[in-house]
């Protein structure tokens, strides 16, 4: 055989192998609190809970807002809004079980979005916090919607940015499912993924078609979020997660309950758009203390596109809905900030 011949079928089986190891290099326990990358604004922190490492971001003081990043994110997705809320709140930024420095899980757990509200409820507890305000994006809002809807003691207000609250039809994340669902295949789907040759394209993706709108220090911004994301995949956790409109449990019935005041954002170019309308119809429909906007423009990630604006709904929905006292501060303190 030609040596030219066999240095490049020696190259097109090394870089599978390659990509391969390096999509079984994450970290499934991390008792030693080992921190990626140290974040830009707070500071990090880990609780246990149940036996897992659970890893959160810290900023600010006052009442506590704990934020529930999406599907297959860390809690950088939360970077852009950070330095509006945390003047006013301390918040709780959290990599939920599966994702960036906490636990990953290979067995045992099944990232649905109840078991996923599940644990979140035990990390209140351990924190010690009676009740909180909780932000959720997405799989993260879905989480949220749930805690509100199973666990009302321990919610104050709810704010979810097309989180999806009943079962629908159009599932997303199918070519996730399909890549990260094969033996070997997944693996070196996801060493692709770790390795960062797909940051900028994936990063386009999640922006769809902001993407263009966007000037250049926003996009280096957030392909940075993006690739940090990806730095810390996990084949088994993104799998499952991918999944979990189909193995989690409805509670839709459970959602029509929900008392406390809810907030719940969408965008009109986002990709899953009709489920967010499905979701935002059915929340109009069932629930009494609900709010709801529709950005036109806005896609599925409206915290990474619009963080400004999505901040000043929150703090605006969050003093509208508080104490007489939260109120009067917190409208003072937006009106300084604009």
């Amino acid at each position: 055989m030609d040596e030219k011949l066999k240095k490049i079928l020696f190259v097109i089986l090394l870089i599978p192998c390659l990509l391969f190891n390096i999509g079984c290099s994450y970290m499934v326990k991390n008792d030693k609190h080992q921190i990626y990358l140290k974040p830009r604004q707070g500071m990090d922190k880990f609780i246990a809970v149940q036996g897992y490492n659970l890893h959160y971001v810290e900023a600010g003081e006052g009442q506590p807002i704990l934020l529930i990043p999406g599907a297959f994110s860390t809690y950088r997705h939360w970077n852009r809004v950070i330095p509006y809320l945390s003047k006013h709140y301390k918040l709780l930024c959290l990599d939920y079980l599966g994702v960036g420095d906490s636990d990953k899980p290979r067995s045992g757990f099944g990232y649905t979005i109840e078991e996923q509200a599940d644990l979140i409820v035990k990390m209140i507890e351990a924190l010690q916090i009676q009740k909180v305000h909780i932000l959720g994006v997405s799989y993260g809002g879905a989480i949220a919607l749930n805690l509100a809807a199973r666990y009302p003691e321990k919610v104050d207000m709810i704010i979810s940015i097309e989180g999806n609250g009943i079962k629908h039809q159009g599932v997303p994340y199918k070519p996730m499912k399909g890549f990260l669902g094969w033996p070997v295949v997944g693996e070196i789907f996801t060493g692709m993924i770790r390795s960062g040759i797909a940051d900028k394209l994936v990063t386009k993706s999640v922006m769809g078609k902001a993407w263009e709108q966007m000037s250049e220090a926003e996009k280096r911004e957030i392909i940075e979020i993006i690739a940090q994301n990806n730095k810390t995949a996990s084949s088994v956790s993104w799998h499952r997660i991918s999944r979990t409109i189909e193995t989690s449990r409805d509670f839709s019935d459970q959602a029509k309950t929900i008392q406390t005041p809810v907030l719940y954002l969408y965008g009109g170019n986002s990709t899953y758009h009709d489920m967010a309308e499905t979701n935002a119809e059915f929340l109009r429909a069932h629930l009494q203390n609900v709010e709801i906007v529709r950005f036109n423009d806005g896609i599925h990630d409206l915290e990474l596109q619009k963080p400004k604006e999505v901040s000043t709904l929150i703090l605006e929905f969050l003093a509208k809905n508080g104490t007489a006292q939260e109120e009067e501060i917190t409208k003072s303190q937006i009106s300084n900030s604009k």
